[in-house]
């Protein structure tokens, strides 16, 4: 009993902790970590990497992401601190995202992507535009393009364009 009220205990700290540093990170339901994306890495919490999380190391990890975002450390985040920090935070995965493209997609090694490297192979640009052309016509109308919009919209958001769990 004593064992199942700490562990609970640790668990509800953990997503308070998780909560307001994914906060201060700019993640949460539709956020840039989408669904479930606000909770961190198990290891990113292990500070002392022993495979067991502390009170005491959700609380670090916490207030860590707290004075991160803390430009002036006053003890306070202001709208233009958590504005700065989320922009920072969405640079950094940019940048982490043009760099797997660019090495994924260069391919002649140049260090720039041209059009032909950019561009979908024929068989999925195939694929893709008949997914949209839904009466193989050879063509896509604005409905057919729409429901296709609405379809992704509901898929990612869920119908009324909110995150919504996906079961």
């Amino acid at each position: 009993m004593k064992r199942a009220i700490l562990l609970s205990c640790v668990m509800a700290t953990a997503l308070g902790v998780s909560a307001l540093s994914a906060q201060a990170r700019g993640f949460g339901p539709g956020g840039p970590g989408g669904p479930g994306g606000f909770a961190p890495a198990f290891a990113e919490l292990d500070a002392d990497g022993d495979g067991a999380l502390t009170q005491a190391e959700l609380e670090a990890f916490g207030r860590a992401r707290f004075d991160a975002a803390d430009a002036d450390s006053d003890g306070f985040l202001t709208p233009q601190e958590m504005q700065a920090h989320k922009l920072e935070q969405i640079k950094q995965r940019m940048a982490e995202r043009n760099a797997r493209m660019l090495e994924k997609k260069d391919s002649d090694g140049d260090g720039k992507l041209s059009y032909d490297e950019m561009r979908p192979e024929d068989s999925r640009r195939d694929k893709m535009f008949s997914r949209l052309d839904a009466d193989g016509n050879g063509e896509i109308s604005e409905a057919e393009y729409d429901e296709v919009r609405m379809k992704m919209r509901d898929h990612r958001h869920g119908p009324k364009g909110g995150w919504q769990p996906q079961n």
